[in-house]
């Protein structure tokens, strides 16, 4: 009888556990989903918050061409550090789709929640080849599509302004390694992901590319430290 009992009071205690234990699994089940899919409108969000610290907003409203603040990139006897990873160095412009961010070394989730990153395998305005930027697309880069072939793109940098002509837009596949491929000549590719109301892992990527038409060559900047 005592047995009986017992596996009857083991059996209570089961569907207990499972009638409390299946609400909370399909709870934490679905607010790990619902983190998932909107990891990045939450890091937009980070991104926008930071922009009314005080620090942030002196940082915002710095105006690179200001004589005041801008380097004087032909004076020889000027020394410019040259920029490392994880560091701000610069403004990305491109008015006809209305974009104003900060460039930040490096590509990862860091510098991508501040503003663009610029992917460190790729070479530096300035110097010969392909210089890769990206952005998130429901934030920084959310208008690039609406960029043109023919507009121009301007990097207002620590060391300079360079200026690029958009010559191509196409749409590559997320595994597409050519986004990334080194040129002969100094061009700048901007991409992000797409489509750009895609919700989850997009399958593709919007890239954009444009070539260089006015800028100081790398070689005639006097960077702190260079031999």
């Amino acid at each position: 009888m005592g047995k009986k009992t017992s596996q009857k009071n083991r059996a209570k205690r089961r569907r207990i556990a499972a009638l409390i234990g299946m609400p909370v699994l399909l709870f934490v089940s679905g607010i790990t989903l619902l983190s998932l899919i909107f990891f990045d409108t939450i890091s937009y969000a980070f991104y926008l918050s930071r922009m009314f610290l005080p620090s942030d907003v002196a940082i915002a409203q710095t105006n690179l061409s200001d004589s005041s603040m801008a380097i004087d990139v032909t004076n020889t006897t000027t020394q410019i550090s040259f920029p490392k990873y994880g560091e701000e160095y610069g403004m990305l412009r491109v008015d006809a789709a209305g974009i104003l961010v900060p460039v930040f070394v490096g590509d990862d989730e860091p510098q991508l929640l501040q503003g663009a990153g610029h992917y460190y395998g790729s070479v530096f305005p300035g110097d010969i080849g392909n210089t890769v930027i990206t952005g998130h697309t429901n934030s920084v880069f959310k208008t690039l599509g609406e960029a043109q072939i023919g507009d121009d793109i301007r990097l207002e940098l620590t060391y300079g302004t360079y200026v690029y002509e958009i010559s191509n837009i196409e749409i590559k596949s997320n595994t597409d390694e050519s986004i990334l491929a080194p040129s002969e000549e100094q061009i700048l590719t901007l991409y992000t992901y797409y489509p750009f109301d895609y919700i989850g892992n997009t399958p593709d990527r919007y890239v954009v590319t444009a070539k260089l038409v006015e800028g100081k060559p790398l070689s005639q900047i006097n960077f702190q430290g260079a031999s």
